[in-house]
């Protein structure tokens, strides 16, 4: 059993979670990073336009004494920043409370400030004993003069904690988004790596000779489901086909067998007539030279003649059964050559279904290719649009989650057809495979049927020759037929009775020349017989391969 390990569901799996996971990890670092900064800043920006109002609101109450904080403790409580009012360098009015009452102002505040008369920003200012966001506006008079500072400030403790707080948001629904991907693809994975099982069980059992359907997955709609159902479709062609096949090469083998035993029983007919034809040519010679002397033996050759109308009575019936079994033969093997074409025919009705499915697996490649490419350009757009809604601020914050996950998406399909092409290119080669084995068949099946065509021809000349021998016997049975009537004016007629048994005995040994050439052409024909039988028995063997 293949280690699960290097299962394709496995593969799939950790191709499509571990860069997912990895992107996530740094777009995760890189957002809150980002994040951070752009909240201190702000931060920073918010402190600044809270100064400004500030300075607005307490350049209308300059009269207070100082220590009465009212105003800045309101603002506190609306805003949650610090409001200091400075008169001069010297803290007046502040939420900070009493104790800072009195205190003065950094240097460096100073020069910028009150010297200097420009604002000022920091983002790690001691206040009271703590760091501090920290923004300063200069109070002027109508000459242009610093004579007093607004300041808003919010310590760094309590920013801190909000930046934390929205860091631990994000970080959760990053996990819960990875989660969500991640099921999807082990789900996505599942499916897919089940699919394409299905078409290795079925290629791999028809690699054995069996042939084993898919039963599952057959209603998806992409082109898995289809190359499941049209395996199935050449399954069943295959073994139609090959039912065919068997059934032909069982009727080659019935056939071959008794073609071989039907030649081997004419050649042993056809010895047998030989012998006794040479026989007859021998006893009309011995006839021609003793014929002067022969008229005291007149009866003899009358009981000798019934004898050779006998045999050519014999013999003519002999021959007559020999030409049909010799045609029926002929009959069975036009037949099996029919047969024999029609399975040439099928086999390149495979050849084309393979080829047909060739052809569909390079159009799948085709829209795989596109899907990579469509995939390829969806990631270009999704690392587009986070630029964008990175440039955007906290405006684009929603629209960077979206393209981030549009940009896995993207990278999980090419991956995923990038898979896909894989096994298509292998059942291609599968499909190539099929067509060479196709191939052999037909060139053995086209070598037997030229092996049927010489046995026809040679079935046909044994049937002229047969034809040659039955008037041949008709010629000699004529022959003893006026033998028997000039038998009893014998004497009167010897010098044409010498004649006739001349003419016999010249017949006789055409005869049995022609029953000699009958014989050897019934051994070739048992030959062919034979091989014919060695070609279906081979055929057999191979069909053995493919089991019901």
């Amino acid at each position: 059993m293949q280690n699960k390990r290097f299962s394709v569901k496995a593969r799939i799996v950790a191709m499509a979670v571990i860069p997912a996971v990895i992107l996530s990890a740094v777009i995760l670092v890189l957002g809150i990073l980002f994040m951070k900064a752009g909240m201190e800043e702000e931060i920073q920006k918010g402190l600044m336009a809270s100064a400004y109002v500030y300075k607005d609101i307490a350049v209308h109450v300059t009269d207070r004494e100082a220590g009465d904080n009212e105003n800045e403790t309101m603002l506190k409580d609306l805003t949650g920043y610090d409001y200091t009012w400075f008169d001069g360098d010297t803290r007046k009015n502040s939420s900070l409370g009493s104790s800072v009452i009195g205190t003065k102002a950094a240097d460096g505040v100073i020069k910028e400030v009150i010297n200097n008369g420009h604002t000022y920003s920091s983002t790690n200012t001691q206040v009271a004993g703590k760091p501090y966001f920290v923004a300063y506006v200069p109070v002027k008079d109508d000459a242009g003069n610093v004579y007093a500072m607004a300041f808003t400030g919010v310590s760094r403790e309590s920013v801190s904690a909000q930046i934390n707080k929205s860091i631990m948001i994000m970080a959760i629904i990053s996990v819960a988004l990875l989660i969500v991907a991640v099921l999807v693809a082990f789900r996505s994975a599942t499916a897919m790596a089940g699919a394409v099982g299905e078409i290795s069980k079925s290629i791999k059992a028809l690699a054995d000779g069996r042939f084993v359907k898919a039963k599952k997955y057959l209603n998806r709609n992409d082109e898995i489901g289809s190359a499941l159902n049209d395996t199935n479709t050449l399954i069943d062609g295959l073994k139609e086909i090959v039912g065919n096949i068997r059934e032909s090469a069982s009727a080659v083998g019935t056939s071959s067998g008794q073609l071989s035993d039907m030649a081997n029983q004419i050649s042993q007919t056809a010895e047998d007539v030989s012998n006794a034809v040479q026989e007859i040519a021998s006893g009309a010679t011995q006839q021609a030279d003793e014929i002067q002397n022969a008229s005291t033996n007149v009866g003899y050759i009358g009981d000798a003649v019934g004898d050779v109308q006998t045999s050519t009575s014999n013999l003519e019936s002999l021959a007559g059964k020999m030409k049909e079994a010799s045609e029926v033969s002929s009959a069975s093997l036009s037949s099996l050559q029919e047969s024999s074409g029609e399975m040439t025919a099928k086999i390149d009705e495979i050849s084309e279904t393979i080829h047909r499915t060739q052809d569909a697996v390079d159009t799948i490649s085709e829209k795989v290719e596109g899907i990579t490419n469509i995939a390829t350009q969806t990631n270009l757009l999704s690392l587009n649009a986070s630029i964008e809604a990175a440039r955007a601020g906290d405006a684009g914050k929603g629209f960077a989650v979206v393209a981030q996950e549009i940009g896995k998406l993207a990278e999980d399909s090419k991956i995923m057809a990038d898979d896909i092409k894989k096994q298509m290119e292998e059942l291609l080669e599968q499909a190539g495979a099929a067509v060479v084995a196709a191939k052999d068949v037909k060139d053995a099946n086209l070598e037997q049927q030229a092996s049927l065509g010489e046995t026809i021809q040679s079935i046909n000349g044994m049937i002229n020759d047969i034809n040659d021998t039955v008037g041949g016997v008709q010629t000699i049975s004529s022959g003893a037929e006026r033998c028997d009537t000039s038998k009893n004016a014998v004497v009167d007629v010897m010098s044409a009775l010498s004649a006739i048994s001349e003419e016999n005995a010249a017949s006789s040994e055409e005869t049995g020349a022609s029953m000699q050439e009958l014989s050897a052409t019934v051994t070739t024909l048992a030959g062919s017989a034979n091989g014919l039988k060695d070609i279906a028995d081979k055929l057999n063997r191979d069909m053995e391969f493919f089991k019901e």
